[in-house]
């Protein structure tokens, strides 16, 4: 193997080493909509009791049993008791100044599953019951307090970094909750943790399990009120859809893109969407929303080292800036920025091929990212610039500068 794709391997593997993944129940997630990022991650890490579970479900093979639910917990499991869990809450990223509004979001979390009941003889009676899934999810601390004074001049005190979350399945409910016969996810384990938008780890759950093991990139298309239940959203909480494509589309896509500018990367998928309509119509609600989503860097190192897939092919595309530094040795600083001067009129050139007011912003070597920046003045270029031919065109332009590779984010701000 060439020194160049073992270093490139041992950079994935570092990167992958870095984060953590876990295996969630679908049929679990789709109880979580409408929490805030907090409960959703206290609520995820859940699965870490469930792993060994999941691993013995498919060991097994009963997820090709006949029937639903199909329960990740045997009966003996069951009538044994399922090992409670302790989440601490320094690893929810909690600090102990925040400790009590944490406490109170916990103290909110009520998840219930309804199912069929049955009799005695294990025939069902027709009637649905709602059965708390956590028999006990309660916040708890060690009674270790430190004092101090806060800014209106008044003593107060907070636990030390030793509150945690005492975590019990309710047995009556784990077989619904934890019902198989719909797979799991294999997501980023932190991924509310990492977030700032309450719909970014629910989509970003979403577009993972349509992602195919082993594939870059997928087209996943999801009618909008199966998107709106899965959120948590009313169907009437936007009456505008072009609210809810900037509230949540748009936010969840730039926050993703976010996370994947950082070094390391924090989200292992980004997207750019389609709206679907039927027939000629183009405004109002779309029938459907079309995501494109792609792996990041972190995705791309965790297809490698963890499914194995091949290395991507070296990307040959010309670093065009370092060329033109380069091109004439003993530059001086003022020279090299004219020579990256040249370069940068010839992207605005090609840019404004796409009728875009945009420019280029920074590139990120580490993270192979571009960011490109657009006047605040014209909100309606983000549109233009992430979904559609358009953004596609613009795209392909960027890619000749960097590579097929690279990933791309907008900025707003103004000149």
């Amino acid at each position: 193997m060439p020194n160049n794709s073992l270093t490139q391997l041992e950079l994935m593997q570092q990167m992958v080493e870095q984060r953590t993944w876990s295996k969630t129940p679908w049929t679990y997630t789709t109880l979580m909509a409408g929490l805030s990022l907090i409960q959703q991650q206290a609520l995820l890490m859940v699965t870490d009791v469930l792993a060994p579970y999941i691993k013995r479900f498919y060991d097994m093979k009963l997820d090709r049993a006949k029937g639903t639910p199909k329960p990740l917990f045997s009966q003996y499991v069951l009538q044994e008791g399922i090992p409670p869990l302790r989440i601490w809450l320094q690893d929810l990223g909690v600090q102990p100044s925040n400790y009590e509004a944490a406490r109170q979001a916990i103290d909110e979390i009520n998840m219930a599953v309804d199912h069929p009941e049955f009799d005695d003889e294990g025939r069902p009676t027709g009637r649905i019951l709602r059965t708390n899934v956590f028999s006990q999810f309660g916040f708890r601390d060690t009674g270790d307090w430190y004092s101090f004074t806060r800014k209106d001049g008044q003593p107060d005190a907070v636990p030390r970094k030793t509150a945690y979350i005492d975590v019990k399945i309710n047995p009556d409910a784990a077989q619904w909750a934890f019902d198989m016969s719909k797979g799991y996810v294999n997501h980023l384990k932190m991924i509310a943790l990492y977030s700032t938008k309450r719909s970014t780890p629910r989509i970003y759950l979403l577009l993972m399990r349509a992602l195919p093991k082993g594939a870059e990139q997928t087209d996943v298309r999801i009618p909008l009120m199966e998107l709106k239940e899965y959120l948590g959203i009313s169907a009437t909480a936007y009456p505008m859809f072009s609210n809810f494509k900037q509230k949540v589309l748009d936010a969840v896509q730039k926050d993703l893109q976010r996370m994947a500018s950082q070094e390391p990367p924090t989200t292992d998928i980004t997207f750019t969407y389609d709206l679907h309509y039927p027939g000629t119509r183009r405004k109002g609600d779309p029938e459907a929303v079309v995501f494109h989503v792609k792996h990041t860097a972190l995705g791309t190192a965790y297809n490698v080292v963890v499914n194995h897939a091949h290395l991507p092919a070296p990307d040959t595309t010309p670093d065009m800036f370092a060329q033109a530094e380069a091109a004439e040795p003993g530059l001086t600083p003022e020279q090299a920025m004219a020579a990256k001067e040249k370069v940068w009129e010839r992207l605005k050139q090609d840019m404004a091929l796409t009728g875009a007011d945009v420019w280029f912003g920074n590139y990120k070597q580490p993270t192979h990212t571009v960011t490109y920046v657009y006047d605040r003045s014209q909100p309606q270029l983000a549109d233009r610039l992430t979904t559609g031919t358009e953004a596609d065109q613009f795209q392909a332009i960027i890619r000749q500068y960097f590579g097929q590779s690279v990933t791309i984010h907008l900025a707003r701000q103004g000149r």
